[in-house]
């Protein structure tokens, strides 16, 4: 799947800086990686750390997805305002001992950075996040298919309970999350703490229908690439080995 990806980003010659193609490849970059690093943990014993990756993996496919096929060209804009949103919010409750070292070392932090906003001009620059993930993914779903195939109709909303409010449990270290740890039996009637067997497969089952997605979608709707016969068949290679999990 990101062979495909790679080889069509390659084809696309040299990126600009600061233009739309420079965001989508570093947007795919941290996607590639956080895929990577899922598989790489994938294990019976780190399947805890991994249901988190995955959460993390579904919630950049549906910001992605959301981005680049929503036809509101807006929501770049509001996507960039976010960034300076964000930054504000980190530098701007900082402790007052590091932003002193910051200005005594000849850093002092940007006046923009610190300069006090109205309510609306707050408002204007986070609404990016004012949507929620469920209803983002759902908005979506209801999005004109990129082409006349099984992947392009693919919903990602239903995954939002199974993927990512459940797995928000491990990464919130909420009492849900705990109850998923077991008491397991191995050898000479010995147990051992942990999850069940089963879940280092699924997690990869779920990665990669996520990366599907979202590569047939970065090469076809940001690289104008007809990739779908190429995805399409990955995608129906995962559909035969889904059913074998009952996905």
């Amino acid at each position: 799947v990101w062979e495909v990806f790679r080889t069509h980003a390659k084809e696309r010659g040299p990126i600009e800086h600061g233009s739309q193609d420079y965001l989508i490849v570093r947007m795919m970059h941290i996607a590639e990686a956080t895929s990577n690093a899922i598989r790489m943990n994938a294990t019976w014993e780190l399947t805890a750390p991994t249901m988190s990756l995955v959460r993390d993996r579904y919630e950049q496919t549906v910001r992605f997805s959301w981005l680049v096929r929503n036809p509101n060209q807006e929501e770049y804009q509001k996507y960039e305002r976010f960034m300076i949103a964000k930054i504000r919010t980190v530098v701007r409750n900082i402790a007052p001992e590091t932003a002193k070292r910051f200005t005594e070392s000849g850093q002092p932090l940007p006046l923009w950075v610190m300069a006090d906003l109205t309510r609306e001009e707050r408002s204007y620059l986070e609404e990016w996040e004012k949507l929620d993930l469920c209803s983002m993914a759902a908005k979506r779903d209801r999005f004109p298919p990129i082409a006349d195939n099984r992947l392009s109709k693919e919903k990602l909303q239903p995954w939002y309970n199974a993927v990512y409010r459940q797995f928000s449990s491990i990464s919130h270290y909420d009492r849900f999350g705990v109850e998923m740890v077991k008491p397991l039996p191995i050898k000479d009637e010995k147990v051992v703490m942990g999850f069940q067997p089963h879940w280092p497969k699924l997690l990869i089952l779920y990665t990669t229908f996520l990366d599907i997605i979202q590569c047939y979608e970065a090469t076809t709707v940001c690289f104008q690439t007809d990739t779908s016969i190429k995805f399409e068949s990955l995608f129906l290679e995962w559909v035969a080995f889904a059913a074998q999990f009952n996905v």
